[in-house]
């Protein structure tokens, strides 16, 4: 069991000032606590602060990352779209190149869906990304 009046706080019994001794030591805990406290404190405000701006950066690169996403399936949809598109209406017209017995009309059909097909479909997907990019450094995260 404890006993206060036998601590001797490393000083002897006879010392003089055992008593303003023993004070000080039970007033440098109670700074040291103190002081521990506030650096807690003023820790626990500091990484608040660094969740919160981590959360908003997070926030702000997951609407860029979604925009990016749209545009680019935007992009893509017309790009292949528009390819589509012209195949459909090549098609039809060799259909019909083949109803009248038109030679001239199937041969640019054919050729222009063969330009069509060796034509890369990412090929403009380069530039977009870098207008999508240039656009997304205005937003500084």
């Amino acid at each position: 069991m404890y006993d206060e009046e036998e601590e001797d706080y490393g000083y002897p019994p006879d010392y003089p000032d055992r008593q303003v001794s023993k004070q000080r030591f039970i007033g440098g805990i109670a700074g040291s606590a103190m002081q521990a406290l506030t650096e807690y404190a003023q820790t626990m405000e500091r990484e608040t602060s660094n969740r919160k701006e981590i959360e908003r950066k997070r926030i702000a690169a997951l609407s860029i990352i979604r925009t990016e996403r749209r545009l680019m399936l935007q992009y893509l949809n017309h790009r292949f779209g528009e390819r589509g598109a012209l195949y459909d209406k090549y098609f039809k017209l060799i259909d019909t190149a083949l109803q009248i017995d038109n030679e001239e009309i199937l041969r640019i059909a054919l050729e222009s869906i063969q330009n069509i097909y060796q034509d890369n479909p990412s090929a403009g997907i380069d530039e977009f990304r870098q207008h999508i990019n240039s656009m997304s450094e205005v937003v500084h995260i």
